[in-house]
Protein backbone atom coordinates (compact mmCIF):
# COMPACT_ATOMS: atom_id res chain seq x y z
CA UNK A 1 0.00 0.00 0.00
CA UNK A 2 1.88 3.20 -0.87
CA UNK A 3 1.71 6.14 1.33
CA UNK A 4 -0.86 8.09 -0.82
CA UNK A 5 -3.66 5.57 -0.44
CA UNK A 6 -2.65 5.53 3.13
CA UNK A 7 -3.51 9.15 3.50
CA UNK A 8 -6.87 8.74 1.81
CA UNK A 9 -7.99 5.89 3.74
CA UNK A 10 -6.92 8.12 6.92
CA UNK A 11 -8.70 10.85 5.44
CA UNK A 12 -11.95 8.99 4.98
CA UNK A 13 -12.10 7.53 8.11
CA UNK A 14 -11.82 10.84 9.81
CA UNK A 15 -14.92 12.24 7.61
CA UNK A 16 -16.51 9.21 8.79
CA UNK A 17 -15.85 9.92 12.47
CA UNK A 18 -17.11 13.16 11.76
CA UNK A 19 -19.89 12.24 10.37
CA UNK A 20 -20.70 9.64 13.35
CA UNK A 21 -20.05 12.60 16.23
CA UNK A 22 -22.07 15.18 13.98
CA UNK A 23 -24.72 12.65 14.15
CA UNK A 24 -24.49 11.97 18.00
CA UNK A 25 -24.31 15.52 18.75
CA UNK A 26 -27.32 16.41 16.77
CA UNK A 27 -29.00 13.42 18.47
CA UNK A 28 -28.42 14.82 22.14
CA UNK A 29 -29.65 18.62 20.69
CA UNK A 30 -32.96 16.69 19.58
CA UNK A 31 -33.42 14.48 22.92
CA UNK A 32 -32.25 17.69 24.73
CA UNK A 33 -35.28 20.10 23.00
CA UNK A 34 -37.44 17.11 23.27
CA UNK A 35 -37.17 16.70 27.34
CA UNK A 36 -37.25 20.13 27.90
CA UNK A 37 -40.62 20.09 25.82
CA UNK A 38 -41.88 17.40 27.88
CA UNK A 39 -40.94 18.61 31.37
CA UNK A 40 -42.66 21.53 30.13
CA UNK A 41 -46.02 19.97 28.73
CA UNK A 42 -46.18 18.19 32.21
CA UNK A 43 -45.86 21.28 34.15
CA UNK A 44 -49.01 22.53 32.14
CA UNK A 45 -51.09 19.60 32.77
CA UNK A 46 -50.48 19.30 36.38
CA UNK A 47 -50.64 23.16 37.46
CA UNK A 48 -53.12 24.68 34.66
CA UNK A 49 -56.80 25.20 35.41
CA UNK A 50 -56.73 27.07 32.07
CA UNK A 51 -59.41 25.64 29.25
CA UNK A 52 -57.65 24.27 26.81
CA UNK A 53 -60.05 25.30 24.11
CA UNK A 54 -62.15 28.42 23.55
CA UNK A 55 -65.56 29.63 22.92
CA UNK A 56 -64.36 31.79 20.06
CA UNK A 57 -65.05 31.64 16.54
CA UNK A 58 -63.20 32.65 14.06
CA UNK A 59 -65.71 31.77 11.08
CA UNK A 60 -69.40 30.76 11.30
CA UNK A 61 -68.57 27.44 11.93
CA UNK A 62 -66.56 25.51 14.33
CA UNK A 63 -62.25 24.10 14.22
CA UNK A 64 -62.16 20.56 16.00
CA UNK A 65 -59.22 19.35 16.08
CA UNK A 66 -59.46 15.25 16.22
CA UNK A 67 -57.27 12.37 16.33
CA UNK A 68 -57.25 9.03 17.89
CA UNK A 69 -55.01 6.64 19.75
CA UNK A 70 -55.17 2.75 20.86
CA UNK A 71 -54.31 0.91 23.99
CA UNK A 72 -50.53 0.50 23.63
CA UNK A 73 -50.25 4.41 23.48
CA UNK A 74 -53.15 5.66 25.70
CA UNK A 75 -50.73 6.83 28.77
CA UNK A 76 -48.71 8.52 26.02
CA UNK A 77 -51.18 10.25 24.17
CA UNK A 78 -51.79 13.23 26.63
CA UNK A 79 -48.67 14.93 25.00
CA UNK A 80 -50.15 15.63 21.77
CA UNK A 81 -53.28 16.67 23.52
CA UNK A 82 -51.52 19.01 25.52
CA UNK A 83 -49.51 20.55 22.92
CA UNK A 84 -52.78 21.19 21.50
CA UNK A 85 -54.14 22.70 24.46
CA UNK A 86 -51.01 25.27 24.57
CA UNK A 87 -51.51 26.55 20.92
CA UNK A 88 -51.69 30.74 20.28
CA UNK A 89 -54.73 30.11 18.77
CA UNK A 90 -57.12 27.17 20.58
CA UNK A 91 -59.47 24.56 18.64
CA UNK A 92 -63.36 24.93 19.79
CA UNK A 93 -63.11 21.73 20.40
CA UNK A 94 -60.81 18.80 21.32
CA UNK A 95 -62.26 15.09 20.91
CA UNK A 96 -60.03 11.85 21.45
CA UNK A 97 -61.64 9.10 19.54
CA UNK A 98 -60.92 5.88 21.27
CA UNK A 99 -61.99 1.93 19.99
CA UNK A 100 -65.45 0.70 21.62
CA UNK A 101 -63.50 -1.89 22.94
CA UNK A 102 -61.70 0.56 25.42
CA UNK A 103 -65.02 1.73 26.83
CA UNK A 104 -64.62 -0.27 29.98
CA UNK A 105 -60.90 0.85 30.66
CA UNK A 106 -60.43 3.20 33.48
CA UNK A 107 -58.94 6.13 32.00
CA UNK A 108 -55.07 7.51 32.51
CA UNK A 109 -55.03 10.86 35.01
CA UNK A 110 -53.43 12.76 32.19
CA UNK A 111 -56.56 12.78 30.22
CA UNK A 112 -58.66 12.62 32.96
CA UNK A 113 -56.89 15.75 33.86
CA UNK A 114 -57.59 17.46 30.03
CA UNK A 115 -60.96 16.45 30.43
CA UNK A 116 -61.49 19.22 33.03
CA UNK A 117 -60.00 21.40 30.99
CA UNK A 118 -62.34 20.70 27.47
CA UNK A 119 -60.89 17.33 26.49
CA UNK A 120 -63.57 15.12 24.75
CA UNK A 121 -63.37 11.57 24.70
CA UNK A 122 -65.62 9.56 22.19
CA UNK A 123 -65.76 5.77 21.35
CA UNK A 124 -66.37 4.42 18.15
CA UNK A 125 -65.89 1.32 16.01
CA UNK A 126 -62.18 0.47 15.37
CA UNK A 127 -61.35 1.21 12.03
CA UNK A 128 -57.91 1.83 13.20
CA UNK A 129 -56.05 5.49 12.17
CA UNK A 130 -59.28 6.64 10.18
CA UNK A 131 -60.92 7.31 13.75
CA UNK A 132 -59.41 10.16 13.42
CA UNK A 133 -61.33 11.81 10.72
CA UNK A 134 -63.87 9.62 9.52
CA UNK A 135 -66.15 9.61 13.33
CA UNK A 136 -65.52 13.52 13.06
CA UNK A 137 -66.50 13.98 9.62
CA UNK A 138 -70.01 11.94 10.59
CA UNK A 139 -70.64 13.85 13.52
CA UNK A 140 -69.66 17.24 12.89
CA UNK A 141 -70.17 18.18 8.64
CA UNK A 142 -70.91 21.45 8.83
CA UNK A 143 -67.18 22.47 10.68
CA UNK A 144 -63.41 22.34 9.86
CA UNK A 145 -62.00 19.58 11.66
CA UNK A 146 -57.65 19.84 12.08
CA UNK A 147 -56.54 16.15 12.44
CA UNK A 148 -53.02 15.42 14.14
CA UNK A 149 -51.39 12.17 15.32
CA UNK A 150 -51.22 10.84 18.53
CA UNK A 151 -47.19 10.68 18.83
CA UNK A 152 -46.47 13.91 18.04
CA UNK A 153 -45.71 16.99 20.18
CA UNK A 154 -46.74 19.88 17.88
CA UNK A 155 -45.39 23.75 17.56
CA UNK A 156 -47.28 26.04 19.34
CA UNK A 157 -48.84 27.40 16.28
CA UNK A 158 -50.27 24.78 14.23
CA UNK A 159 -53.42 25.61 14.59
CA UNK A 160 -52.96 29.60 13.82
CA UNK A 161 -51.21 28.74 11.28
CA UNK A 162 -53.90 26.30 9.46
CA UNK A 163 -57.11 28.54 10.37
CA UNK A 164 -55.12 31.99 9.31
CA UNK A 165 -54.95 30.35 5.78
CA UNK A 166 -58.25 28.67 5.55
CA UNK A 167 -59.79 31.70 6.58
CA UNK A 168 -58.39 33.62 3.78
CA UNK A 169 -59.06 30.64 1.41
CA UNK A 170 -61.83 28.11 2.32
CA UNK A 171 -61.76 26.45 -0.55
CA UNK A 172 -58.68 23.62 0.37
CA UNK A 173 -57.53 21.40 2.20
CA UNK A 174 -54.20 22.50 4.28
CA UNK A 175 -51.27 20.63 5.52
CA UNK A 176 -47.58 21.53 7.36
CA UNK A 177 -46.09 18.39 5.95
CA UNK A 178 -46.74 16.57 2.66
CA UNK A 179 -44.61 14.95 -0.41
CA UNK A 180 -45.30 15.75 -4.27
CA UNK A 181 -46.28 12.86 -5.63
CA UNK A 182 -43.65 11.55 -8.41
CA UNK A 183 -44.77 10.12 -11.72
CA UNK A 184 -43.38 8.21 -14.54
CA UNK A 185 -45.77 7.61 -17.75
CA UNK A 186 -48.56 8.24 -15.97
CA UNK A 187 -47.96 5.58 -12.61
CA UNK A 188 -46.64 6.08 -9.71
CA UNK A 189 -42.68 6.27 -8.69
CA UNK A 190 -41.97 4.43 -5.64
CA UNK A 191 -43.13 6.01 -2.13
CA UNK A 192 -40.36 6.23 -0.23
CA UNK A 193 -38.49 8.80 -3.41
CA UNK A 194 -41.16 10.64 -3.57
CA UNK A 195 -39.40 14.45 -2.55
CA UNK A 196 -41.36 16.74 0.51
CA UNK A 197 -43.43 18.87 -0.37
CA UNK A 198 -41.92 22.65 -0.12
CA UNK A 199 -44.05 25.12 -2.11
CA UNK A 200 -46.99 26.47 -0.80
CA UNK A 201 -48.89 26.56 -3.84
CA UNK A 202 -51.83 24.25 -4.49
CA UNK A 203 -51.47 21.50 -6.55
CA UNK A 204 -53.17 18.06 -7.52
CA UNK A 205 -49.72 16.25 -6.55
CA UNK A 206 -49.36 17.48 -3.42
CA UNK A 207 -50.05 14.91 -1.09
CA UNK A 208 -50.09 15.80 3.10
CA UNK A 209 -48.84 13.56 5.34
CA UNK A 210 -51.10 13.50 8.52
CA UNK A 211 -48.51 13.56 11.31
CA UNK A 212 -47.79 17.35 10.75
CA UNK A 213 -52.04 18.29 10.81
CA UNK A 214 -54.51 18.68 8.40
CA UNK A 215 -57.35 20.86 8.14
CA UNK A 216 -60.26 19.53 6.49
CA UNK A 217 -62.86 22.09 5.51
CA UNK A 218 -66.28 21.30 5.87
CA UNK A 219 -68.16 18.87 3.17
CA UNK A 220 -64.79 18.73 1.39
CA UNK A 221 -65.58 15.21 0.33
CA UNK A 222 -68.19 13.17 -1.07
CA UNK A 223 -70.21 10.40 0.53
CA UNK A 224 -67.42 8.26 -0.52
CA UNK A 225 -65.21 9.13 1.71
CA UNK A 226 -67.00 6.97 4.15
CA UNK A 227 -67.15 3.67 1.96
CA UNK A 228 -65.42 1.62 5.07
CA UNK A 229 -65.78 -1.88 3.32
CA UNK A 230 -63.24 -0.37 0.65
CA UNK A 231 -60.96 1.47 2.68
CA UNK A 232 -60.39 -1.18 5.61
CA UNK A 233 -59.78 -3.87 2.55
CA UNK A 234 -57.82 -2.00 0.30
CA UNK A 235 -56.06 0.66 2.15
CA UNK A 236 -56.42 -0.56 5.92
CA UNK A 237 -53.08 0.91 6.54
CA UNK A 238 -52.55 4.13 5.31
CA UNK A 239 -55.89 6.90 5.67
CA UNK A 240 -53.27 9.51 3.96
CA UNK A 241 -53.53 7.82 0.97
CA UNK A 242 -57.63 7.16 1.15
CA UNK A 243 -58.09 10.69 2.07
CA UNK A 244 -55.39 12.22 -0.55
CA UNK A 245 -57.85 9.95 -3.04
CA UNK A 246 -60.99 10.86 -1.97
CA UNK A 247 -60.13 14.80 -2.14
CA UNK A 248 -59.17 14.11 -6.25
CA UNK A 249 -62.29 11.85 -6.09
CA UNK A 250 -64.38 15.21 -5.45
CA UNK A 251 -61.79 17.48 -7.66
CA UNK A 252 -60.64 19.08 -4.64
CA UNK A 253 -56.71 20.38 -4.06
CA UNK A 254 -54.27 20.05 -0.67
CA UNK A 255 -52.24 23.21 -0.35
CA UNK A 256 -49.45 23.56 1.97
CA UNK A 257 -49.40 26.56 4.53
CA UNK A 258 -46.07 28.45 5.93
CA UNK A 259 -43.69 25.91 8.59
CA UNK A 260 -41.00 27.27 10.45
CA UNK A 261 -39.20 24.13 9.45
CA UNK A 262 -39.41 23.93 5.78
CA UNK A 263 -39.74 20.63 5.57
CA UNK A 264 -43.35 20.90 7.64
CA UNK A 265 -41.61 19.42 10.72
CA UNK A 266 -42.86 21.69 13.10
CA UNK A 267 -43.80 18.72 15.66
CA UNK A 268 -41.22 16.88 17.63
CA UNK A 269 -41.68 12.87 17.77
CA UNK A 270 -42.99 11.45 20.91
CA UNK A 271 -39.70 9.33 21.42
CA UNK A 272 -41.73 6.56 23.69
CA UNK A 273 -43.82 5.31 21.03
CA UNK A 274 -41.82 5.59 17.60
CA UNK A 275 -41.12 1.55 18.30
CA UNK A 276 -44.51 1.15 17.13
CA UNK A 277 -45.72 3.33 14.94
CA UNK A 278 -47.70 3.02 11.75
CA UNK A 279 -45.08 3.96 9.23
CA UNK A 280 -42.70 1.08 9.93
CA UNK A 281 -45.86 -0.90 8.35
CA UNK A 282 -45.90 1.23 5.47
CA UNK A 283 -42.73 1.84 4.69
CA UNK A 284 -40.78 -1.34 5.94
CA UNK A 285 -43.42 -3.46 4.06
CA UNK A 286 -43.72 -0.75 0.78
CA UNK A 287 -47.39 -1.14 1.70
CA UNK A 288 -47.73 2.19 0.88
CA UNK A 289 -47.07 1.94 -3.14
CA UNK A 290 -49.12 -1.18 -2.57
CA UNK A 291 -52.41 0.64 -1.44
CA UNK A 292 -51.89 4.00 -3.68
CA UNK A 293 -52.06 1.55 -6.83
CA UNK A 294 -55.00 -0.42 -5.71
CA UNK A 295 -57.00 2.98 -4.82
CA UNK A 296 -55.94 5.05 -7.67
CA UNK A 297 -57.33 1.96 -9.80
CA UNK A 298 -60.60 1.31 -7.98
CA UNK A 299 -61.22 5.16 -8.80
CA UNK A 300 -59.23 5.56 -11.85
CA UNK A 301 -57.59 8.55 -10.65
CA UNK A 302 -54.63 8.61 -12.37
CA UNK A 303 -56.31 10.73 -14.93
CA UNK A 304 -56.37 13.03 -12.33
CA UNK A 305 -53.41 13.67 -11.58
CA UNK A 306 -52.63 14.86 -15.32
CA UNK A 307 -55.63 16.94 -15.92
CA UNK A 308 -56.24 18.76 -13.07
Amino acid sequence: MTPLIKKIEAAIKKIDNLDRLYADIALVYTNSIYNSRVIQLNDYLLHSCESGVTDTHYCDHEIIVSLTTYEPRLYETYLAIESIMQQTVKANRIILWLPDSLKTTTLPNTLQLQMKRGLEVRYCKDIRSYKKLIPALRSYPDDAIITIDDDAIYHIDLIEKLVNSYIKDPQFIYFNRGRRINLQDGKFLPYLGWKKCFDMEASVLNFPTGVGGILYPPHIFSDEVFNESVFMNICPFSDDIWFKAMALYNDKLCKKVYTHNRSGNDYLENLSVQNCALHHINHGQQQNDIQLKDVFEKYDLYEKLIVM
